[in-house]
């Protein structure tokens, strides 16, 4: 059976979403969750990374890199590029950041991409992300992106509606004419049928789905 090794910064319902919509796609897998409850909160709070909040990621990857999985998946776009440094200094550990397969495909195949969000923290990793990988691939994207006012602290307060409304706000500032919107936080998700309502005809990407399908075809 494939392992896969999960990096969380945060509680919450990510954990079971993930084993279902990985497992699913693999044919089934063994699960390891390796997380610190506080880090995305003290990495709000301090306005980004810093040191201590470094030596606490390393500590994480260390740990899933330790249970010797196939695949280890860091699930929170803030800290991705923190992901690919461990990758780079450890080259025996096959790490995948969870919105590198959104952000590739946004980055073969759009002209104008969206990265959308409810943390500041998420947004520059991902649009570095798709800028970079467009570059790789030699071709001319407009990267926008953009953090919902309220969206998060409404989150947190249980009001989704609020939360919903703040997000579609943002998007029809933002993404009128994207033709690729990224949805840069797996948490995102909830907000998928309000958005699509509000969009109309573009492609809407979030991040669990397209790993999970970019899982299938590597494990």
């Amino acid at each position: 059976m494939k392992k896969i090794a999960c990096v969380h910064t945060g509680m919450g319902a990510l954990p079971g979403i993930i084993e279902k919509k990985f497992g699913d796609a693999v044919g089934g897998a063994k699960f390891y969750h390796i997380l610190d409850s506080g880090l995305i909160g003290d990495m709000v709070a301090a306005g980004g990374m810093n040191l201590q909040l470094e030596e606490r990621l390393d500590a994480l990857f260390t740990a899933a890199a330790g249970t010797q999985p196939d695949v280890v998946v860091c699930t929170c776009s803030s800290i991705g590029e923190a992901a690919e440094a461990f990758a780079a200094s450890n080259p025996g550990t096959n790490i995948l950041r969870v919105d590198y397969p959104m952000a590739k495909y946004a980055a073969e195949n759009g002209k104008k991409v969206a990265v959308l969000a409810t943390l500041a923290t998420t947004v520059e990793p991902s649009v570095r992300l798709v800028k970079r990988l467009a570059a790789e691939a030699g071709r001319p994207v407009e990267v926008v992106s953009a953090v919902a006012p309220g969206a998060f602290e409404a989150m947190i307060g249980g009001n989704m509606e609020a939360a919903a409304q703040a997000v579609v706000k943002t998007a029809r500032e933002l993404c009128s004419d994207a033709d690729i919107v990224l949805l840069a936080q797996a948490s995102m998700s909830n907000f998928a049928e309000a958005l699509k309502a509000a969009l109309g005809d573009v492609t809407m990407l979030n991040s669990p789905d397209t790993c999970a399908a970019y899982l299938k075809t590597i494990m």
